[in-house]
């Protein structure tokens, strides 16, 4: 009986020791707020945040801009928003024009807690959603233009398993498609270029609760044997799941009130 229990810490032990030793999973971590999950991402000016409330009572969340420009003013207007009790609702916030390509966060705040996340773009990896459905598929198109003009690492590995912060949140990742280089076109006589991408698949998990977050990564390497395997890290996208128990109510497509260009103060 002793021996089950010391095995069973063991393995508990390992598993937050991966968990904090893994910067992408510390990431998801980082995006949680009490009972409520977050991440946000970018569609052209616009940051959509979602917020996934699994526990039975509502709660009242401000969304701001973290970081400035460099006249020291928001990125975008901070909006209360009031979450309904399970339920995962998107949010939409106009950038202003004064927003020229910094790295994006959004602050995310009750009266007693705080959490900062990270606005997600699609340079590298495009997914076919952020929030998905549980048991869903999901695809991933990864833009490989930053390997092949990589001149110091000759390989690029995919995490076999994406990872949640629980165990049974994780599952495997299948490479569908690996496309790149050159080919002939016989009909037009001419050479062609094919730019370089990957399509991952991975069907989501079905959450312990009602909500989970999950990620993988790449890692570029060459035939160094002192490969560093966090060093090469590229982290993927931070992806949301939710159950079916949970309501689903997409606000981002209501008319907001427009974040000020700043410009005419």
């Amino acid at each position: 009986m002793r021996r089950i229990v010391f095995l069973q810490s063991l393995a508990i032990f390992v598993l937050m020791v991966l968990v904090v030793a893994s910067p992408s999973l510390a990431a998801l971590r980082d995006g949680y707020i009490g009972d409520v999950a977050i991440v946000a991402w970018l569609e052209g000016d616009t940051v959509k945040v979602a917020l996934a409330n699994e526990s039975t009572t509502r709660k009242s969340i401000t969304i701001a801009a973290e970081g400035w420009d460099q006249r020291w003013r928001p990125f975008f207007l901070d909006r209360t928003v009031v979450l309904p009790a399970r339920t995962v609702s998107i949010e939409a916030f106009t950038l202003s024009s004064t927003w020229r390509g910094e790295p994006l966060a959004i602050e995310a705040t009750t009266w007693d807690r705080r959490a900062v996340v990270e606005v997600q773009t699609q340079e590298i990896f495009r997914p076919n959603g952020y929030v998905v459905p549980s048991n869903s598929d999901v695809e991933v198109r990864v833009d490989l233009e930053f390997f092949a003009t990589d001149s110091d690492n000759a390989y690029l590995m995919v995490d076999e398993y994406y990872q949640g912060l629980s165990p049974g949140d994780g599952g495997p990742i299948r490479v569908r498609v690996v496309e790149g280089g050159l080919t002939y076109s016989t009909s037009r006589r001419r050479v062609e270029k094919i730019e370089p991408s990957m399509i991952l698949s991975m069907r989501a998990p079905q959450p312990r609760n009602e909500v989970a977050v999950f990620t993988f990564s790449l890692y570029k390497y060459g035939d160094d044997a002192r490969w560093n395997y966090y060093q090469d890290e590229i982290p993927g996208p931070t992806i949301l799941v939710y159950g079916r128990n949970l309501a689903f109510q997409d606000n981002s497509h209501l008319s907001q009130r427009p974040s000020p260009s700043w410009d005419r103060f």
